[in-house]
């Protein structure tokens, strides 16, 4: 059986002790998991000489044996700012939510229960690339995992053709461990993706990413379009169109952008993209001018205070996310998987690192320089426009700069697709790369045909 890869990159972070064997190179889809589990996970001794290029698979565990006493700590003698009266969302993070949180995370979360779900749910493994040791989740498609949401039990869609070849989602874990060189910015880490997922077997591979995901699919399509042979994004970034290329489109969107209800009448999910988009270079990207001009002084802040953290991650989950702040009963996600995503970054100690990558890549002009840069038409694009998504354009602008396949719209959801909306995310990762133009691609790829 042939196997091949999707990946999926995300920008959480995990911390990892117990090193384990490397992975197999092949299995059976007709092998159980337990049977995967005693073939993969022999335990090697953490004194023993082992090859850090070679993948070993890991167990998420707390980092430091003080962790939750220190933290129980700080929460508890957490102290928090005024504010004027009947502030509402309008000023950040409100304070009676932020406390509410604080006491949830102080009395009713529980870490180590998360640790062994997140341990149950995934294959952690780490291998070391282009001087990295690269944290991934190696999925077995195959394997029953727990839903997200109520936490109910469902069966992933096997991705597999006819043939009954596996594509085998891999996500790259990004902020566990950090690039300790200046100016490792987003070039940087596609090459150190790419060079993963050679180092692992898949010569092809697939892409699928938001936020920083969608910048990184994008830029393996554009450097590396003769192995990444598909992307799917749920953020696009995007210019307006070239024009020398598509004059009248390029009016209208020069149009558009100042008169959006206007111009897009007809089409009110393009209007909306277009003033979001305003919104967002007025109201919300300040953060990303912190971060991009001064991590150093704002992780100093967010590494030391948990309460600070959360405020700081929260209220863009929350905000960002196609929900009512204030209404906890709106929330798509529940208080405990919130906390964990704080939790993350709380135990790693990898809030300033994984915000360092604004600074290289606006330093660089990674993203500058990947906006002016068309993707190769031979990778095949496909997009999914969730309610109230930060960065969405016309369809017009981005057919301009790539080759769009599909393009589904979707009545709720956020930034944070995958975590609002499970069920209906992965049916749009699974449906687009299972489609057959895109598995004929591997096909044509493996027997060296050019389609």
């Amino acid at each position: 059986m042939s196997t091949s890869s999707n990946i999926n990159s995300l920008e959480e972070s995990f911390v990892s002790v117990h090193e384990k064997s490397e992975i197999r190179s092949s299995s059976s889809k007709h092998d159980t998991k337990e049977e995967h589990t005693q073939q993969e996970q022999q335990i090697v001794d953490e004194h023993s000489a082992f090859d850090s290029t070679r993948p070993r698979r890991l167990d998420l565990s707390a980092r430091e044996a003080d962790l939750l006493p220190t933290l129980k700590a700080r929460l508890a003698g957490a102290r928090f700012p005024d504010q004027i009266e009947s502030a509402g969302w309008g000023y950040g993070m409100e304070s009676s939510l932020l406390k509410s949180l604080t006491q949830e995370w102080l009395h009713q979360y529980d870490w180590n229960k998360e640790l062994e779900q997140l341990n149950n749910d995934y294959e952690h493994w780490t291998c070391r690339v282009n001087g990295l040791d690269v944290h991934f989740v190696h999925h077995d498609p195959w394997a029953r995992a727990a839903g997200e949401g109520e936490g109910e039990e469902f069966t992933r869609k096997p991705f597999v053709n006819d043939s009954g070849e596996i594509i085998m989602p891999l996500l790259l874990i990004h902020g566990w461990p950090a690039p300790t060189q200046k100016g490792f910015g987003v070039r940087d880490m596609a090459k150190t993706l790419h060079e993963l997922m050679q180092r692992l077997g898949y010569k092809y591979y697939l892409a699928q990413g938001g936020d920083w995901g969608a910048i990184l699919s994008r830029t393996l399509a554009t450097l590396y379009p003769e192995h990444c042979l598909a992307i799917h994004l749920n953020m696009l970034p995007c210019l307006p169109p070239r024009p020398w290329t598509r004059p009248f489109q390029f009016a209208k969107a020069i149009a558009g952008i100042l008169l959006p209800s206007v111009v897009y009448r007809k089409n009110p999910r393009e209007a909306a993209s277009v003033n979001t988009l305003k919104k967002y270079a007025v109201e919300e990207g300040a953060y990303f001018f912190v971060q991009a001009t001064k991590p150093q002084t704002l992780g100093h802040a967010l590494n030391d205070s948990p309460v600070g953290l959360l405020s700081w991650l929260g209220e863009k989950y929350l905000a960002w996310a196609d929900l009512d702040p204030l209404k906890p009963d709106t929330w798509p996600f529940t208080k405990t998987e919130l906390l964990t995503q704080v939790m993350i970054y709380h135990s790693t100690q990898t809030i300033t690192s994984s915000i360092r990558i604004y600074y290289e890549a606006y330093h660089n002009r990674d993203v500058e320089w990947l906006l002016r840069q068309p993707v190769p038409t031979s990778v095949p694009v496909g997009v999914g426009v969730w309610n109230k998504e930060l960065f969405m354009v016309p369809k017009a602008w981005a057919d301009d700069w790539m080759n769009i396949v599909s393009w589904h719209e979707f009545p709720k959801g956020g930034h944070f697709a995958a975590f609002e909306r499970p069920v209906e995310f992965e049916k749009e990762i699974a449906e687009y790369f299972t489609q057959d133009d895109i598995l004929d691609l591997f096909t044509a790829k493996r027997r060296g045909l050019k389609i």
